[in-house]
């Protein structure tokens, strides 16, 4: 008899046999009012951490990576890899959660499957015994040092010592490790999918306080810190909104190559809060064939049958076509308000008992929904489809393998 297949809750809102899957309001997996976020930070190394990539003999390494630039130039460079981020994110959104009262036991690896956190950052059910798969929808760029390898990470001799002997102690004796040097940049992008206003705040809470409390590290005897680098005494932070996905102003990335961090700063050099303007968007739109009229304040874009309106307002950017909202832009202070605001309605939400009992039921009966069986290939003709051979389909890609 063949084997069912598991269901992935980023399917489609209806099932291979046509019944609608059930709309959510505690989670967005199916909400009908969700929205896409991406938030774009530089942020800047303070004391050395380190982005552990292993040992190589007596030495913990960081990880690195040769980057191609123009004319065919190559540097190597720093990584934090997303899985890293991600990973402690995940660990510090666990520790609110339950000691905000979620009954029940979730931790890396053995995710529970049931809590909100879980139906946020996703699960993998072939390795949990569970029926069902979550896709994460919270997605992790890999960061690339803006300055060099060679300038960025320096070696440093670390060892035990008894201290009634004064001797090294331990197996391990000497050993040198690679730390990230403070003054390194790394620009950082995230993307959240078809999320709710809590689940912005409970990446948030992740996000702020791991930088607050300088958790983003592996080096958990010898933390180092990481801040928001700064533009005018302006944190260099944007968060774009979009309840459609759709964004007509991109996100402002550098390329990897760049060295040269005032560069890179200039890049998000017009988006701070003490003087919102327009003229970088006006010729942004110019280039890609729009006809645009109007002031530092408001303008309006044209090409063809498209009309799109930007305006300046007090604490974001605000694009929409018609009456339409098409995306808020924040930056700056104003960026790190809306992320604080959201980060408290999460904790307001997750500390109410009635919005837990609601989300359990809620993903109960969704998952239920997923997992439906398939008819029988004797009650339709038909064969059954075969289980997937993908260990990784629905995979959460939530750094459980990290090393933080």
């Amino acid at each position: 008899m063949p084997k069912e297949k598991k269901g992935n809750a980023a399917a489609p809102s209806a099932t291979k046999g046509g019944s609608r899957l059930p709309d959510t309001q505690y989670t967005g997996v199916n909400a009908p009012n969700t929205k896409t976020v991406v938030v774009s930070a530089v942020l800047e190394i303070t004391g050395q951490v380190r982005f552990g990539d292993g040992t190589d003999i007596a030495t913990t390494i960081t990880e690195k990576d040769t980057v191609l630039g123009p004319g065919g130039s190559t540097c190597e460079k720093a990584i934090w890899a997303g899985t890293k981020r991600r990973g402690v994110d995940r660990r510090t959104i666990h520790e609110l959660r339950d000691r905000l009262g979620w009954k029940g036991t979730c931790f890396i690896p053995e995710l529970c499957c049931e809590c909100p956190i879980c139906w946020l950052y996703g699960f993998t059910g072939t390795t949990q015994k569970k029926d069902i798969n979550a896709k994460s929808r919270v997605l992790y760029s890999t960061s690339v040092s803006v300055e060099e390898f060679a300038r960025c990470v320096n070696r440093h001799s670390r060892n035990q010592v008894d201290e009634k002997s004064q001797t090294t102690a331990g197996a391990a004796g000497i050993h040198e490790e690679e730390v990230v040097v403070g003054g390194t940049h790394f620009p950082a992008y995230t993307s959240l999918l078809h999320v709710l206003d809590w689940e912005i705040g409970a990446f948030a809470h992740a996000f702020l306080e791991d930088i607050n409390q300088n958790r983003y590290t592996a080096a958990s005897r010898g933390q180092g810190g990481i801040r928001f680098a700064e533009n005018n005494q302006d944190p260099i932070l944007i968060v774009d909104e979009s309840p459609t996905g759709v964004f007509p102003l991109s996100v402002p990335k550098v390329p990897a190559w760049e060295t040269d961090y005032a560069k890179v700063a200039a890049v998000f050099a017009s988006h701070h809060s003490s003087s919102p303007s327009l003229i970088d968007v006006q010729s942004t739109l110019q280039a890609q064939g729009f006809a645009v009229e109007g002031d530092t304040k408001r303008l309006t874009a044209r090409a063809g049958s498209t009309e799109l309106i930007v305006e300046a307002a007090e604490n974001f950017l605000l694009v929409r076509q018609g009456s339409d909202e098409l995306m808020k832009r924040y930056y700056g202070n104003q960026a790190l308000g809306y992320l604080k605001q959201k980060q408290i309605e999460f904790q307001k939400a997750l500390a109410d008992p009635t919005w837990r009992d609601g989300l359990r039921k809620e993903v109960g009966a969704y998952a239920a929904a997923i997992q439906k069986k398939e008819p029988s290939k004797e009650s339709t003709g038909a064969t059954s489809p075969e289980p997937s051979t993908n260990p990784k389909e629905g995979a959460p890609d939530d750094g459980t393998g990290s090393s933080e």
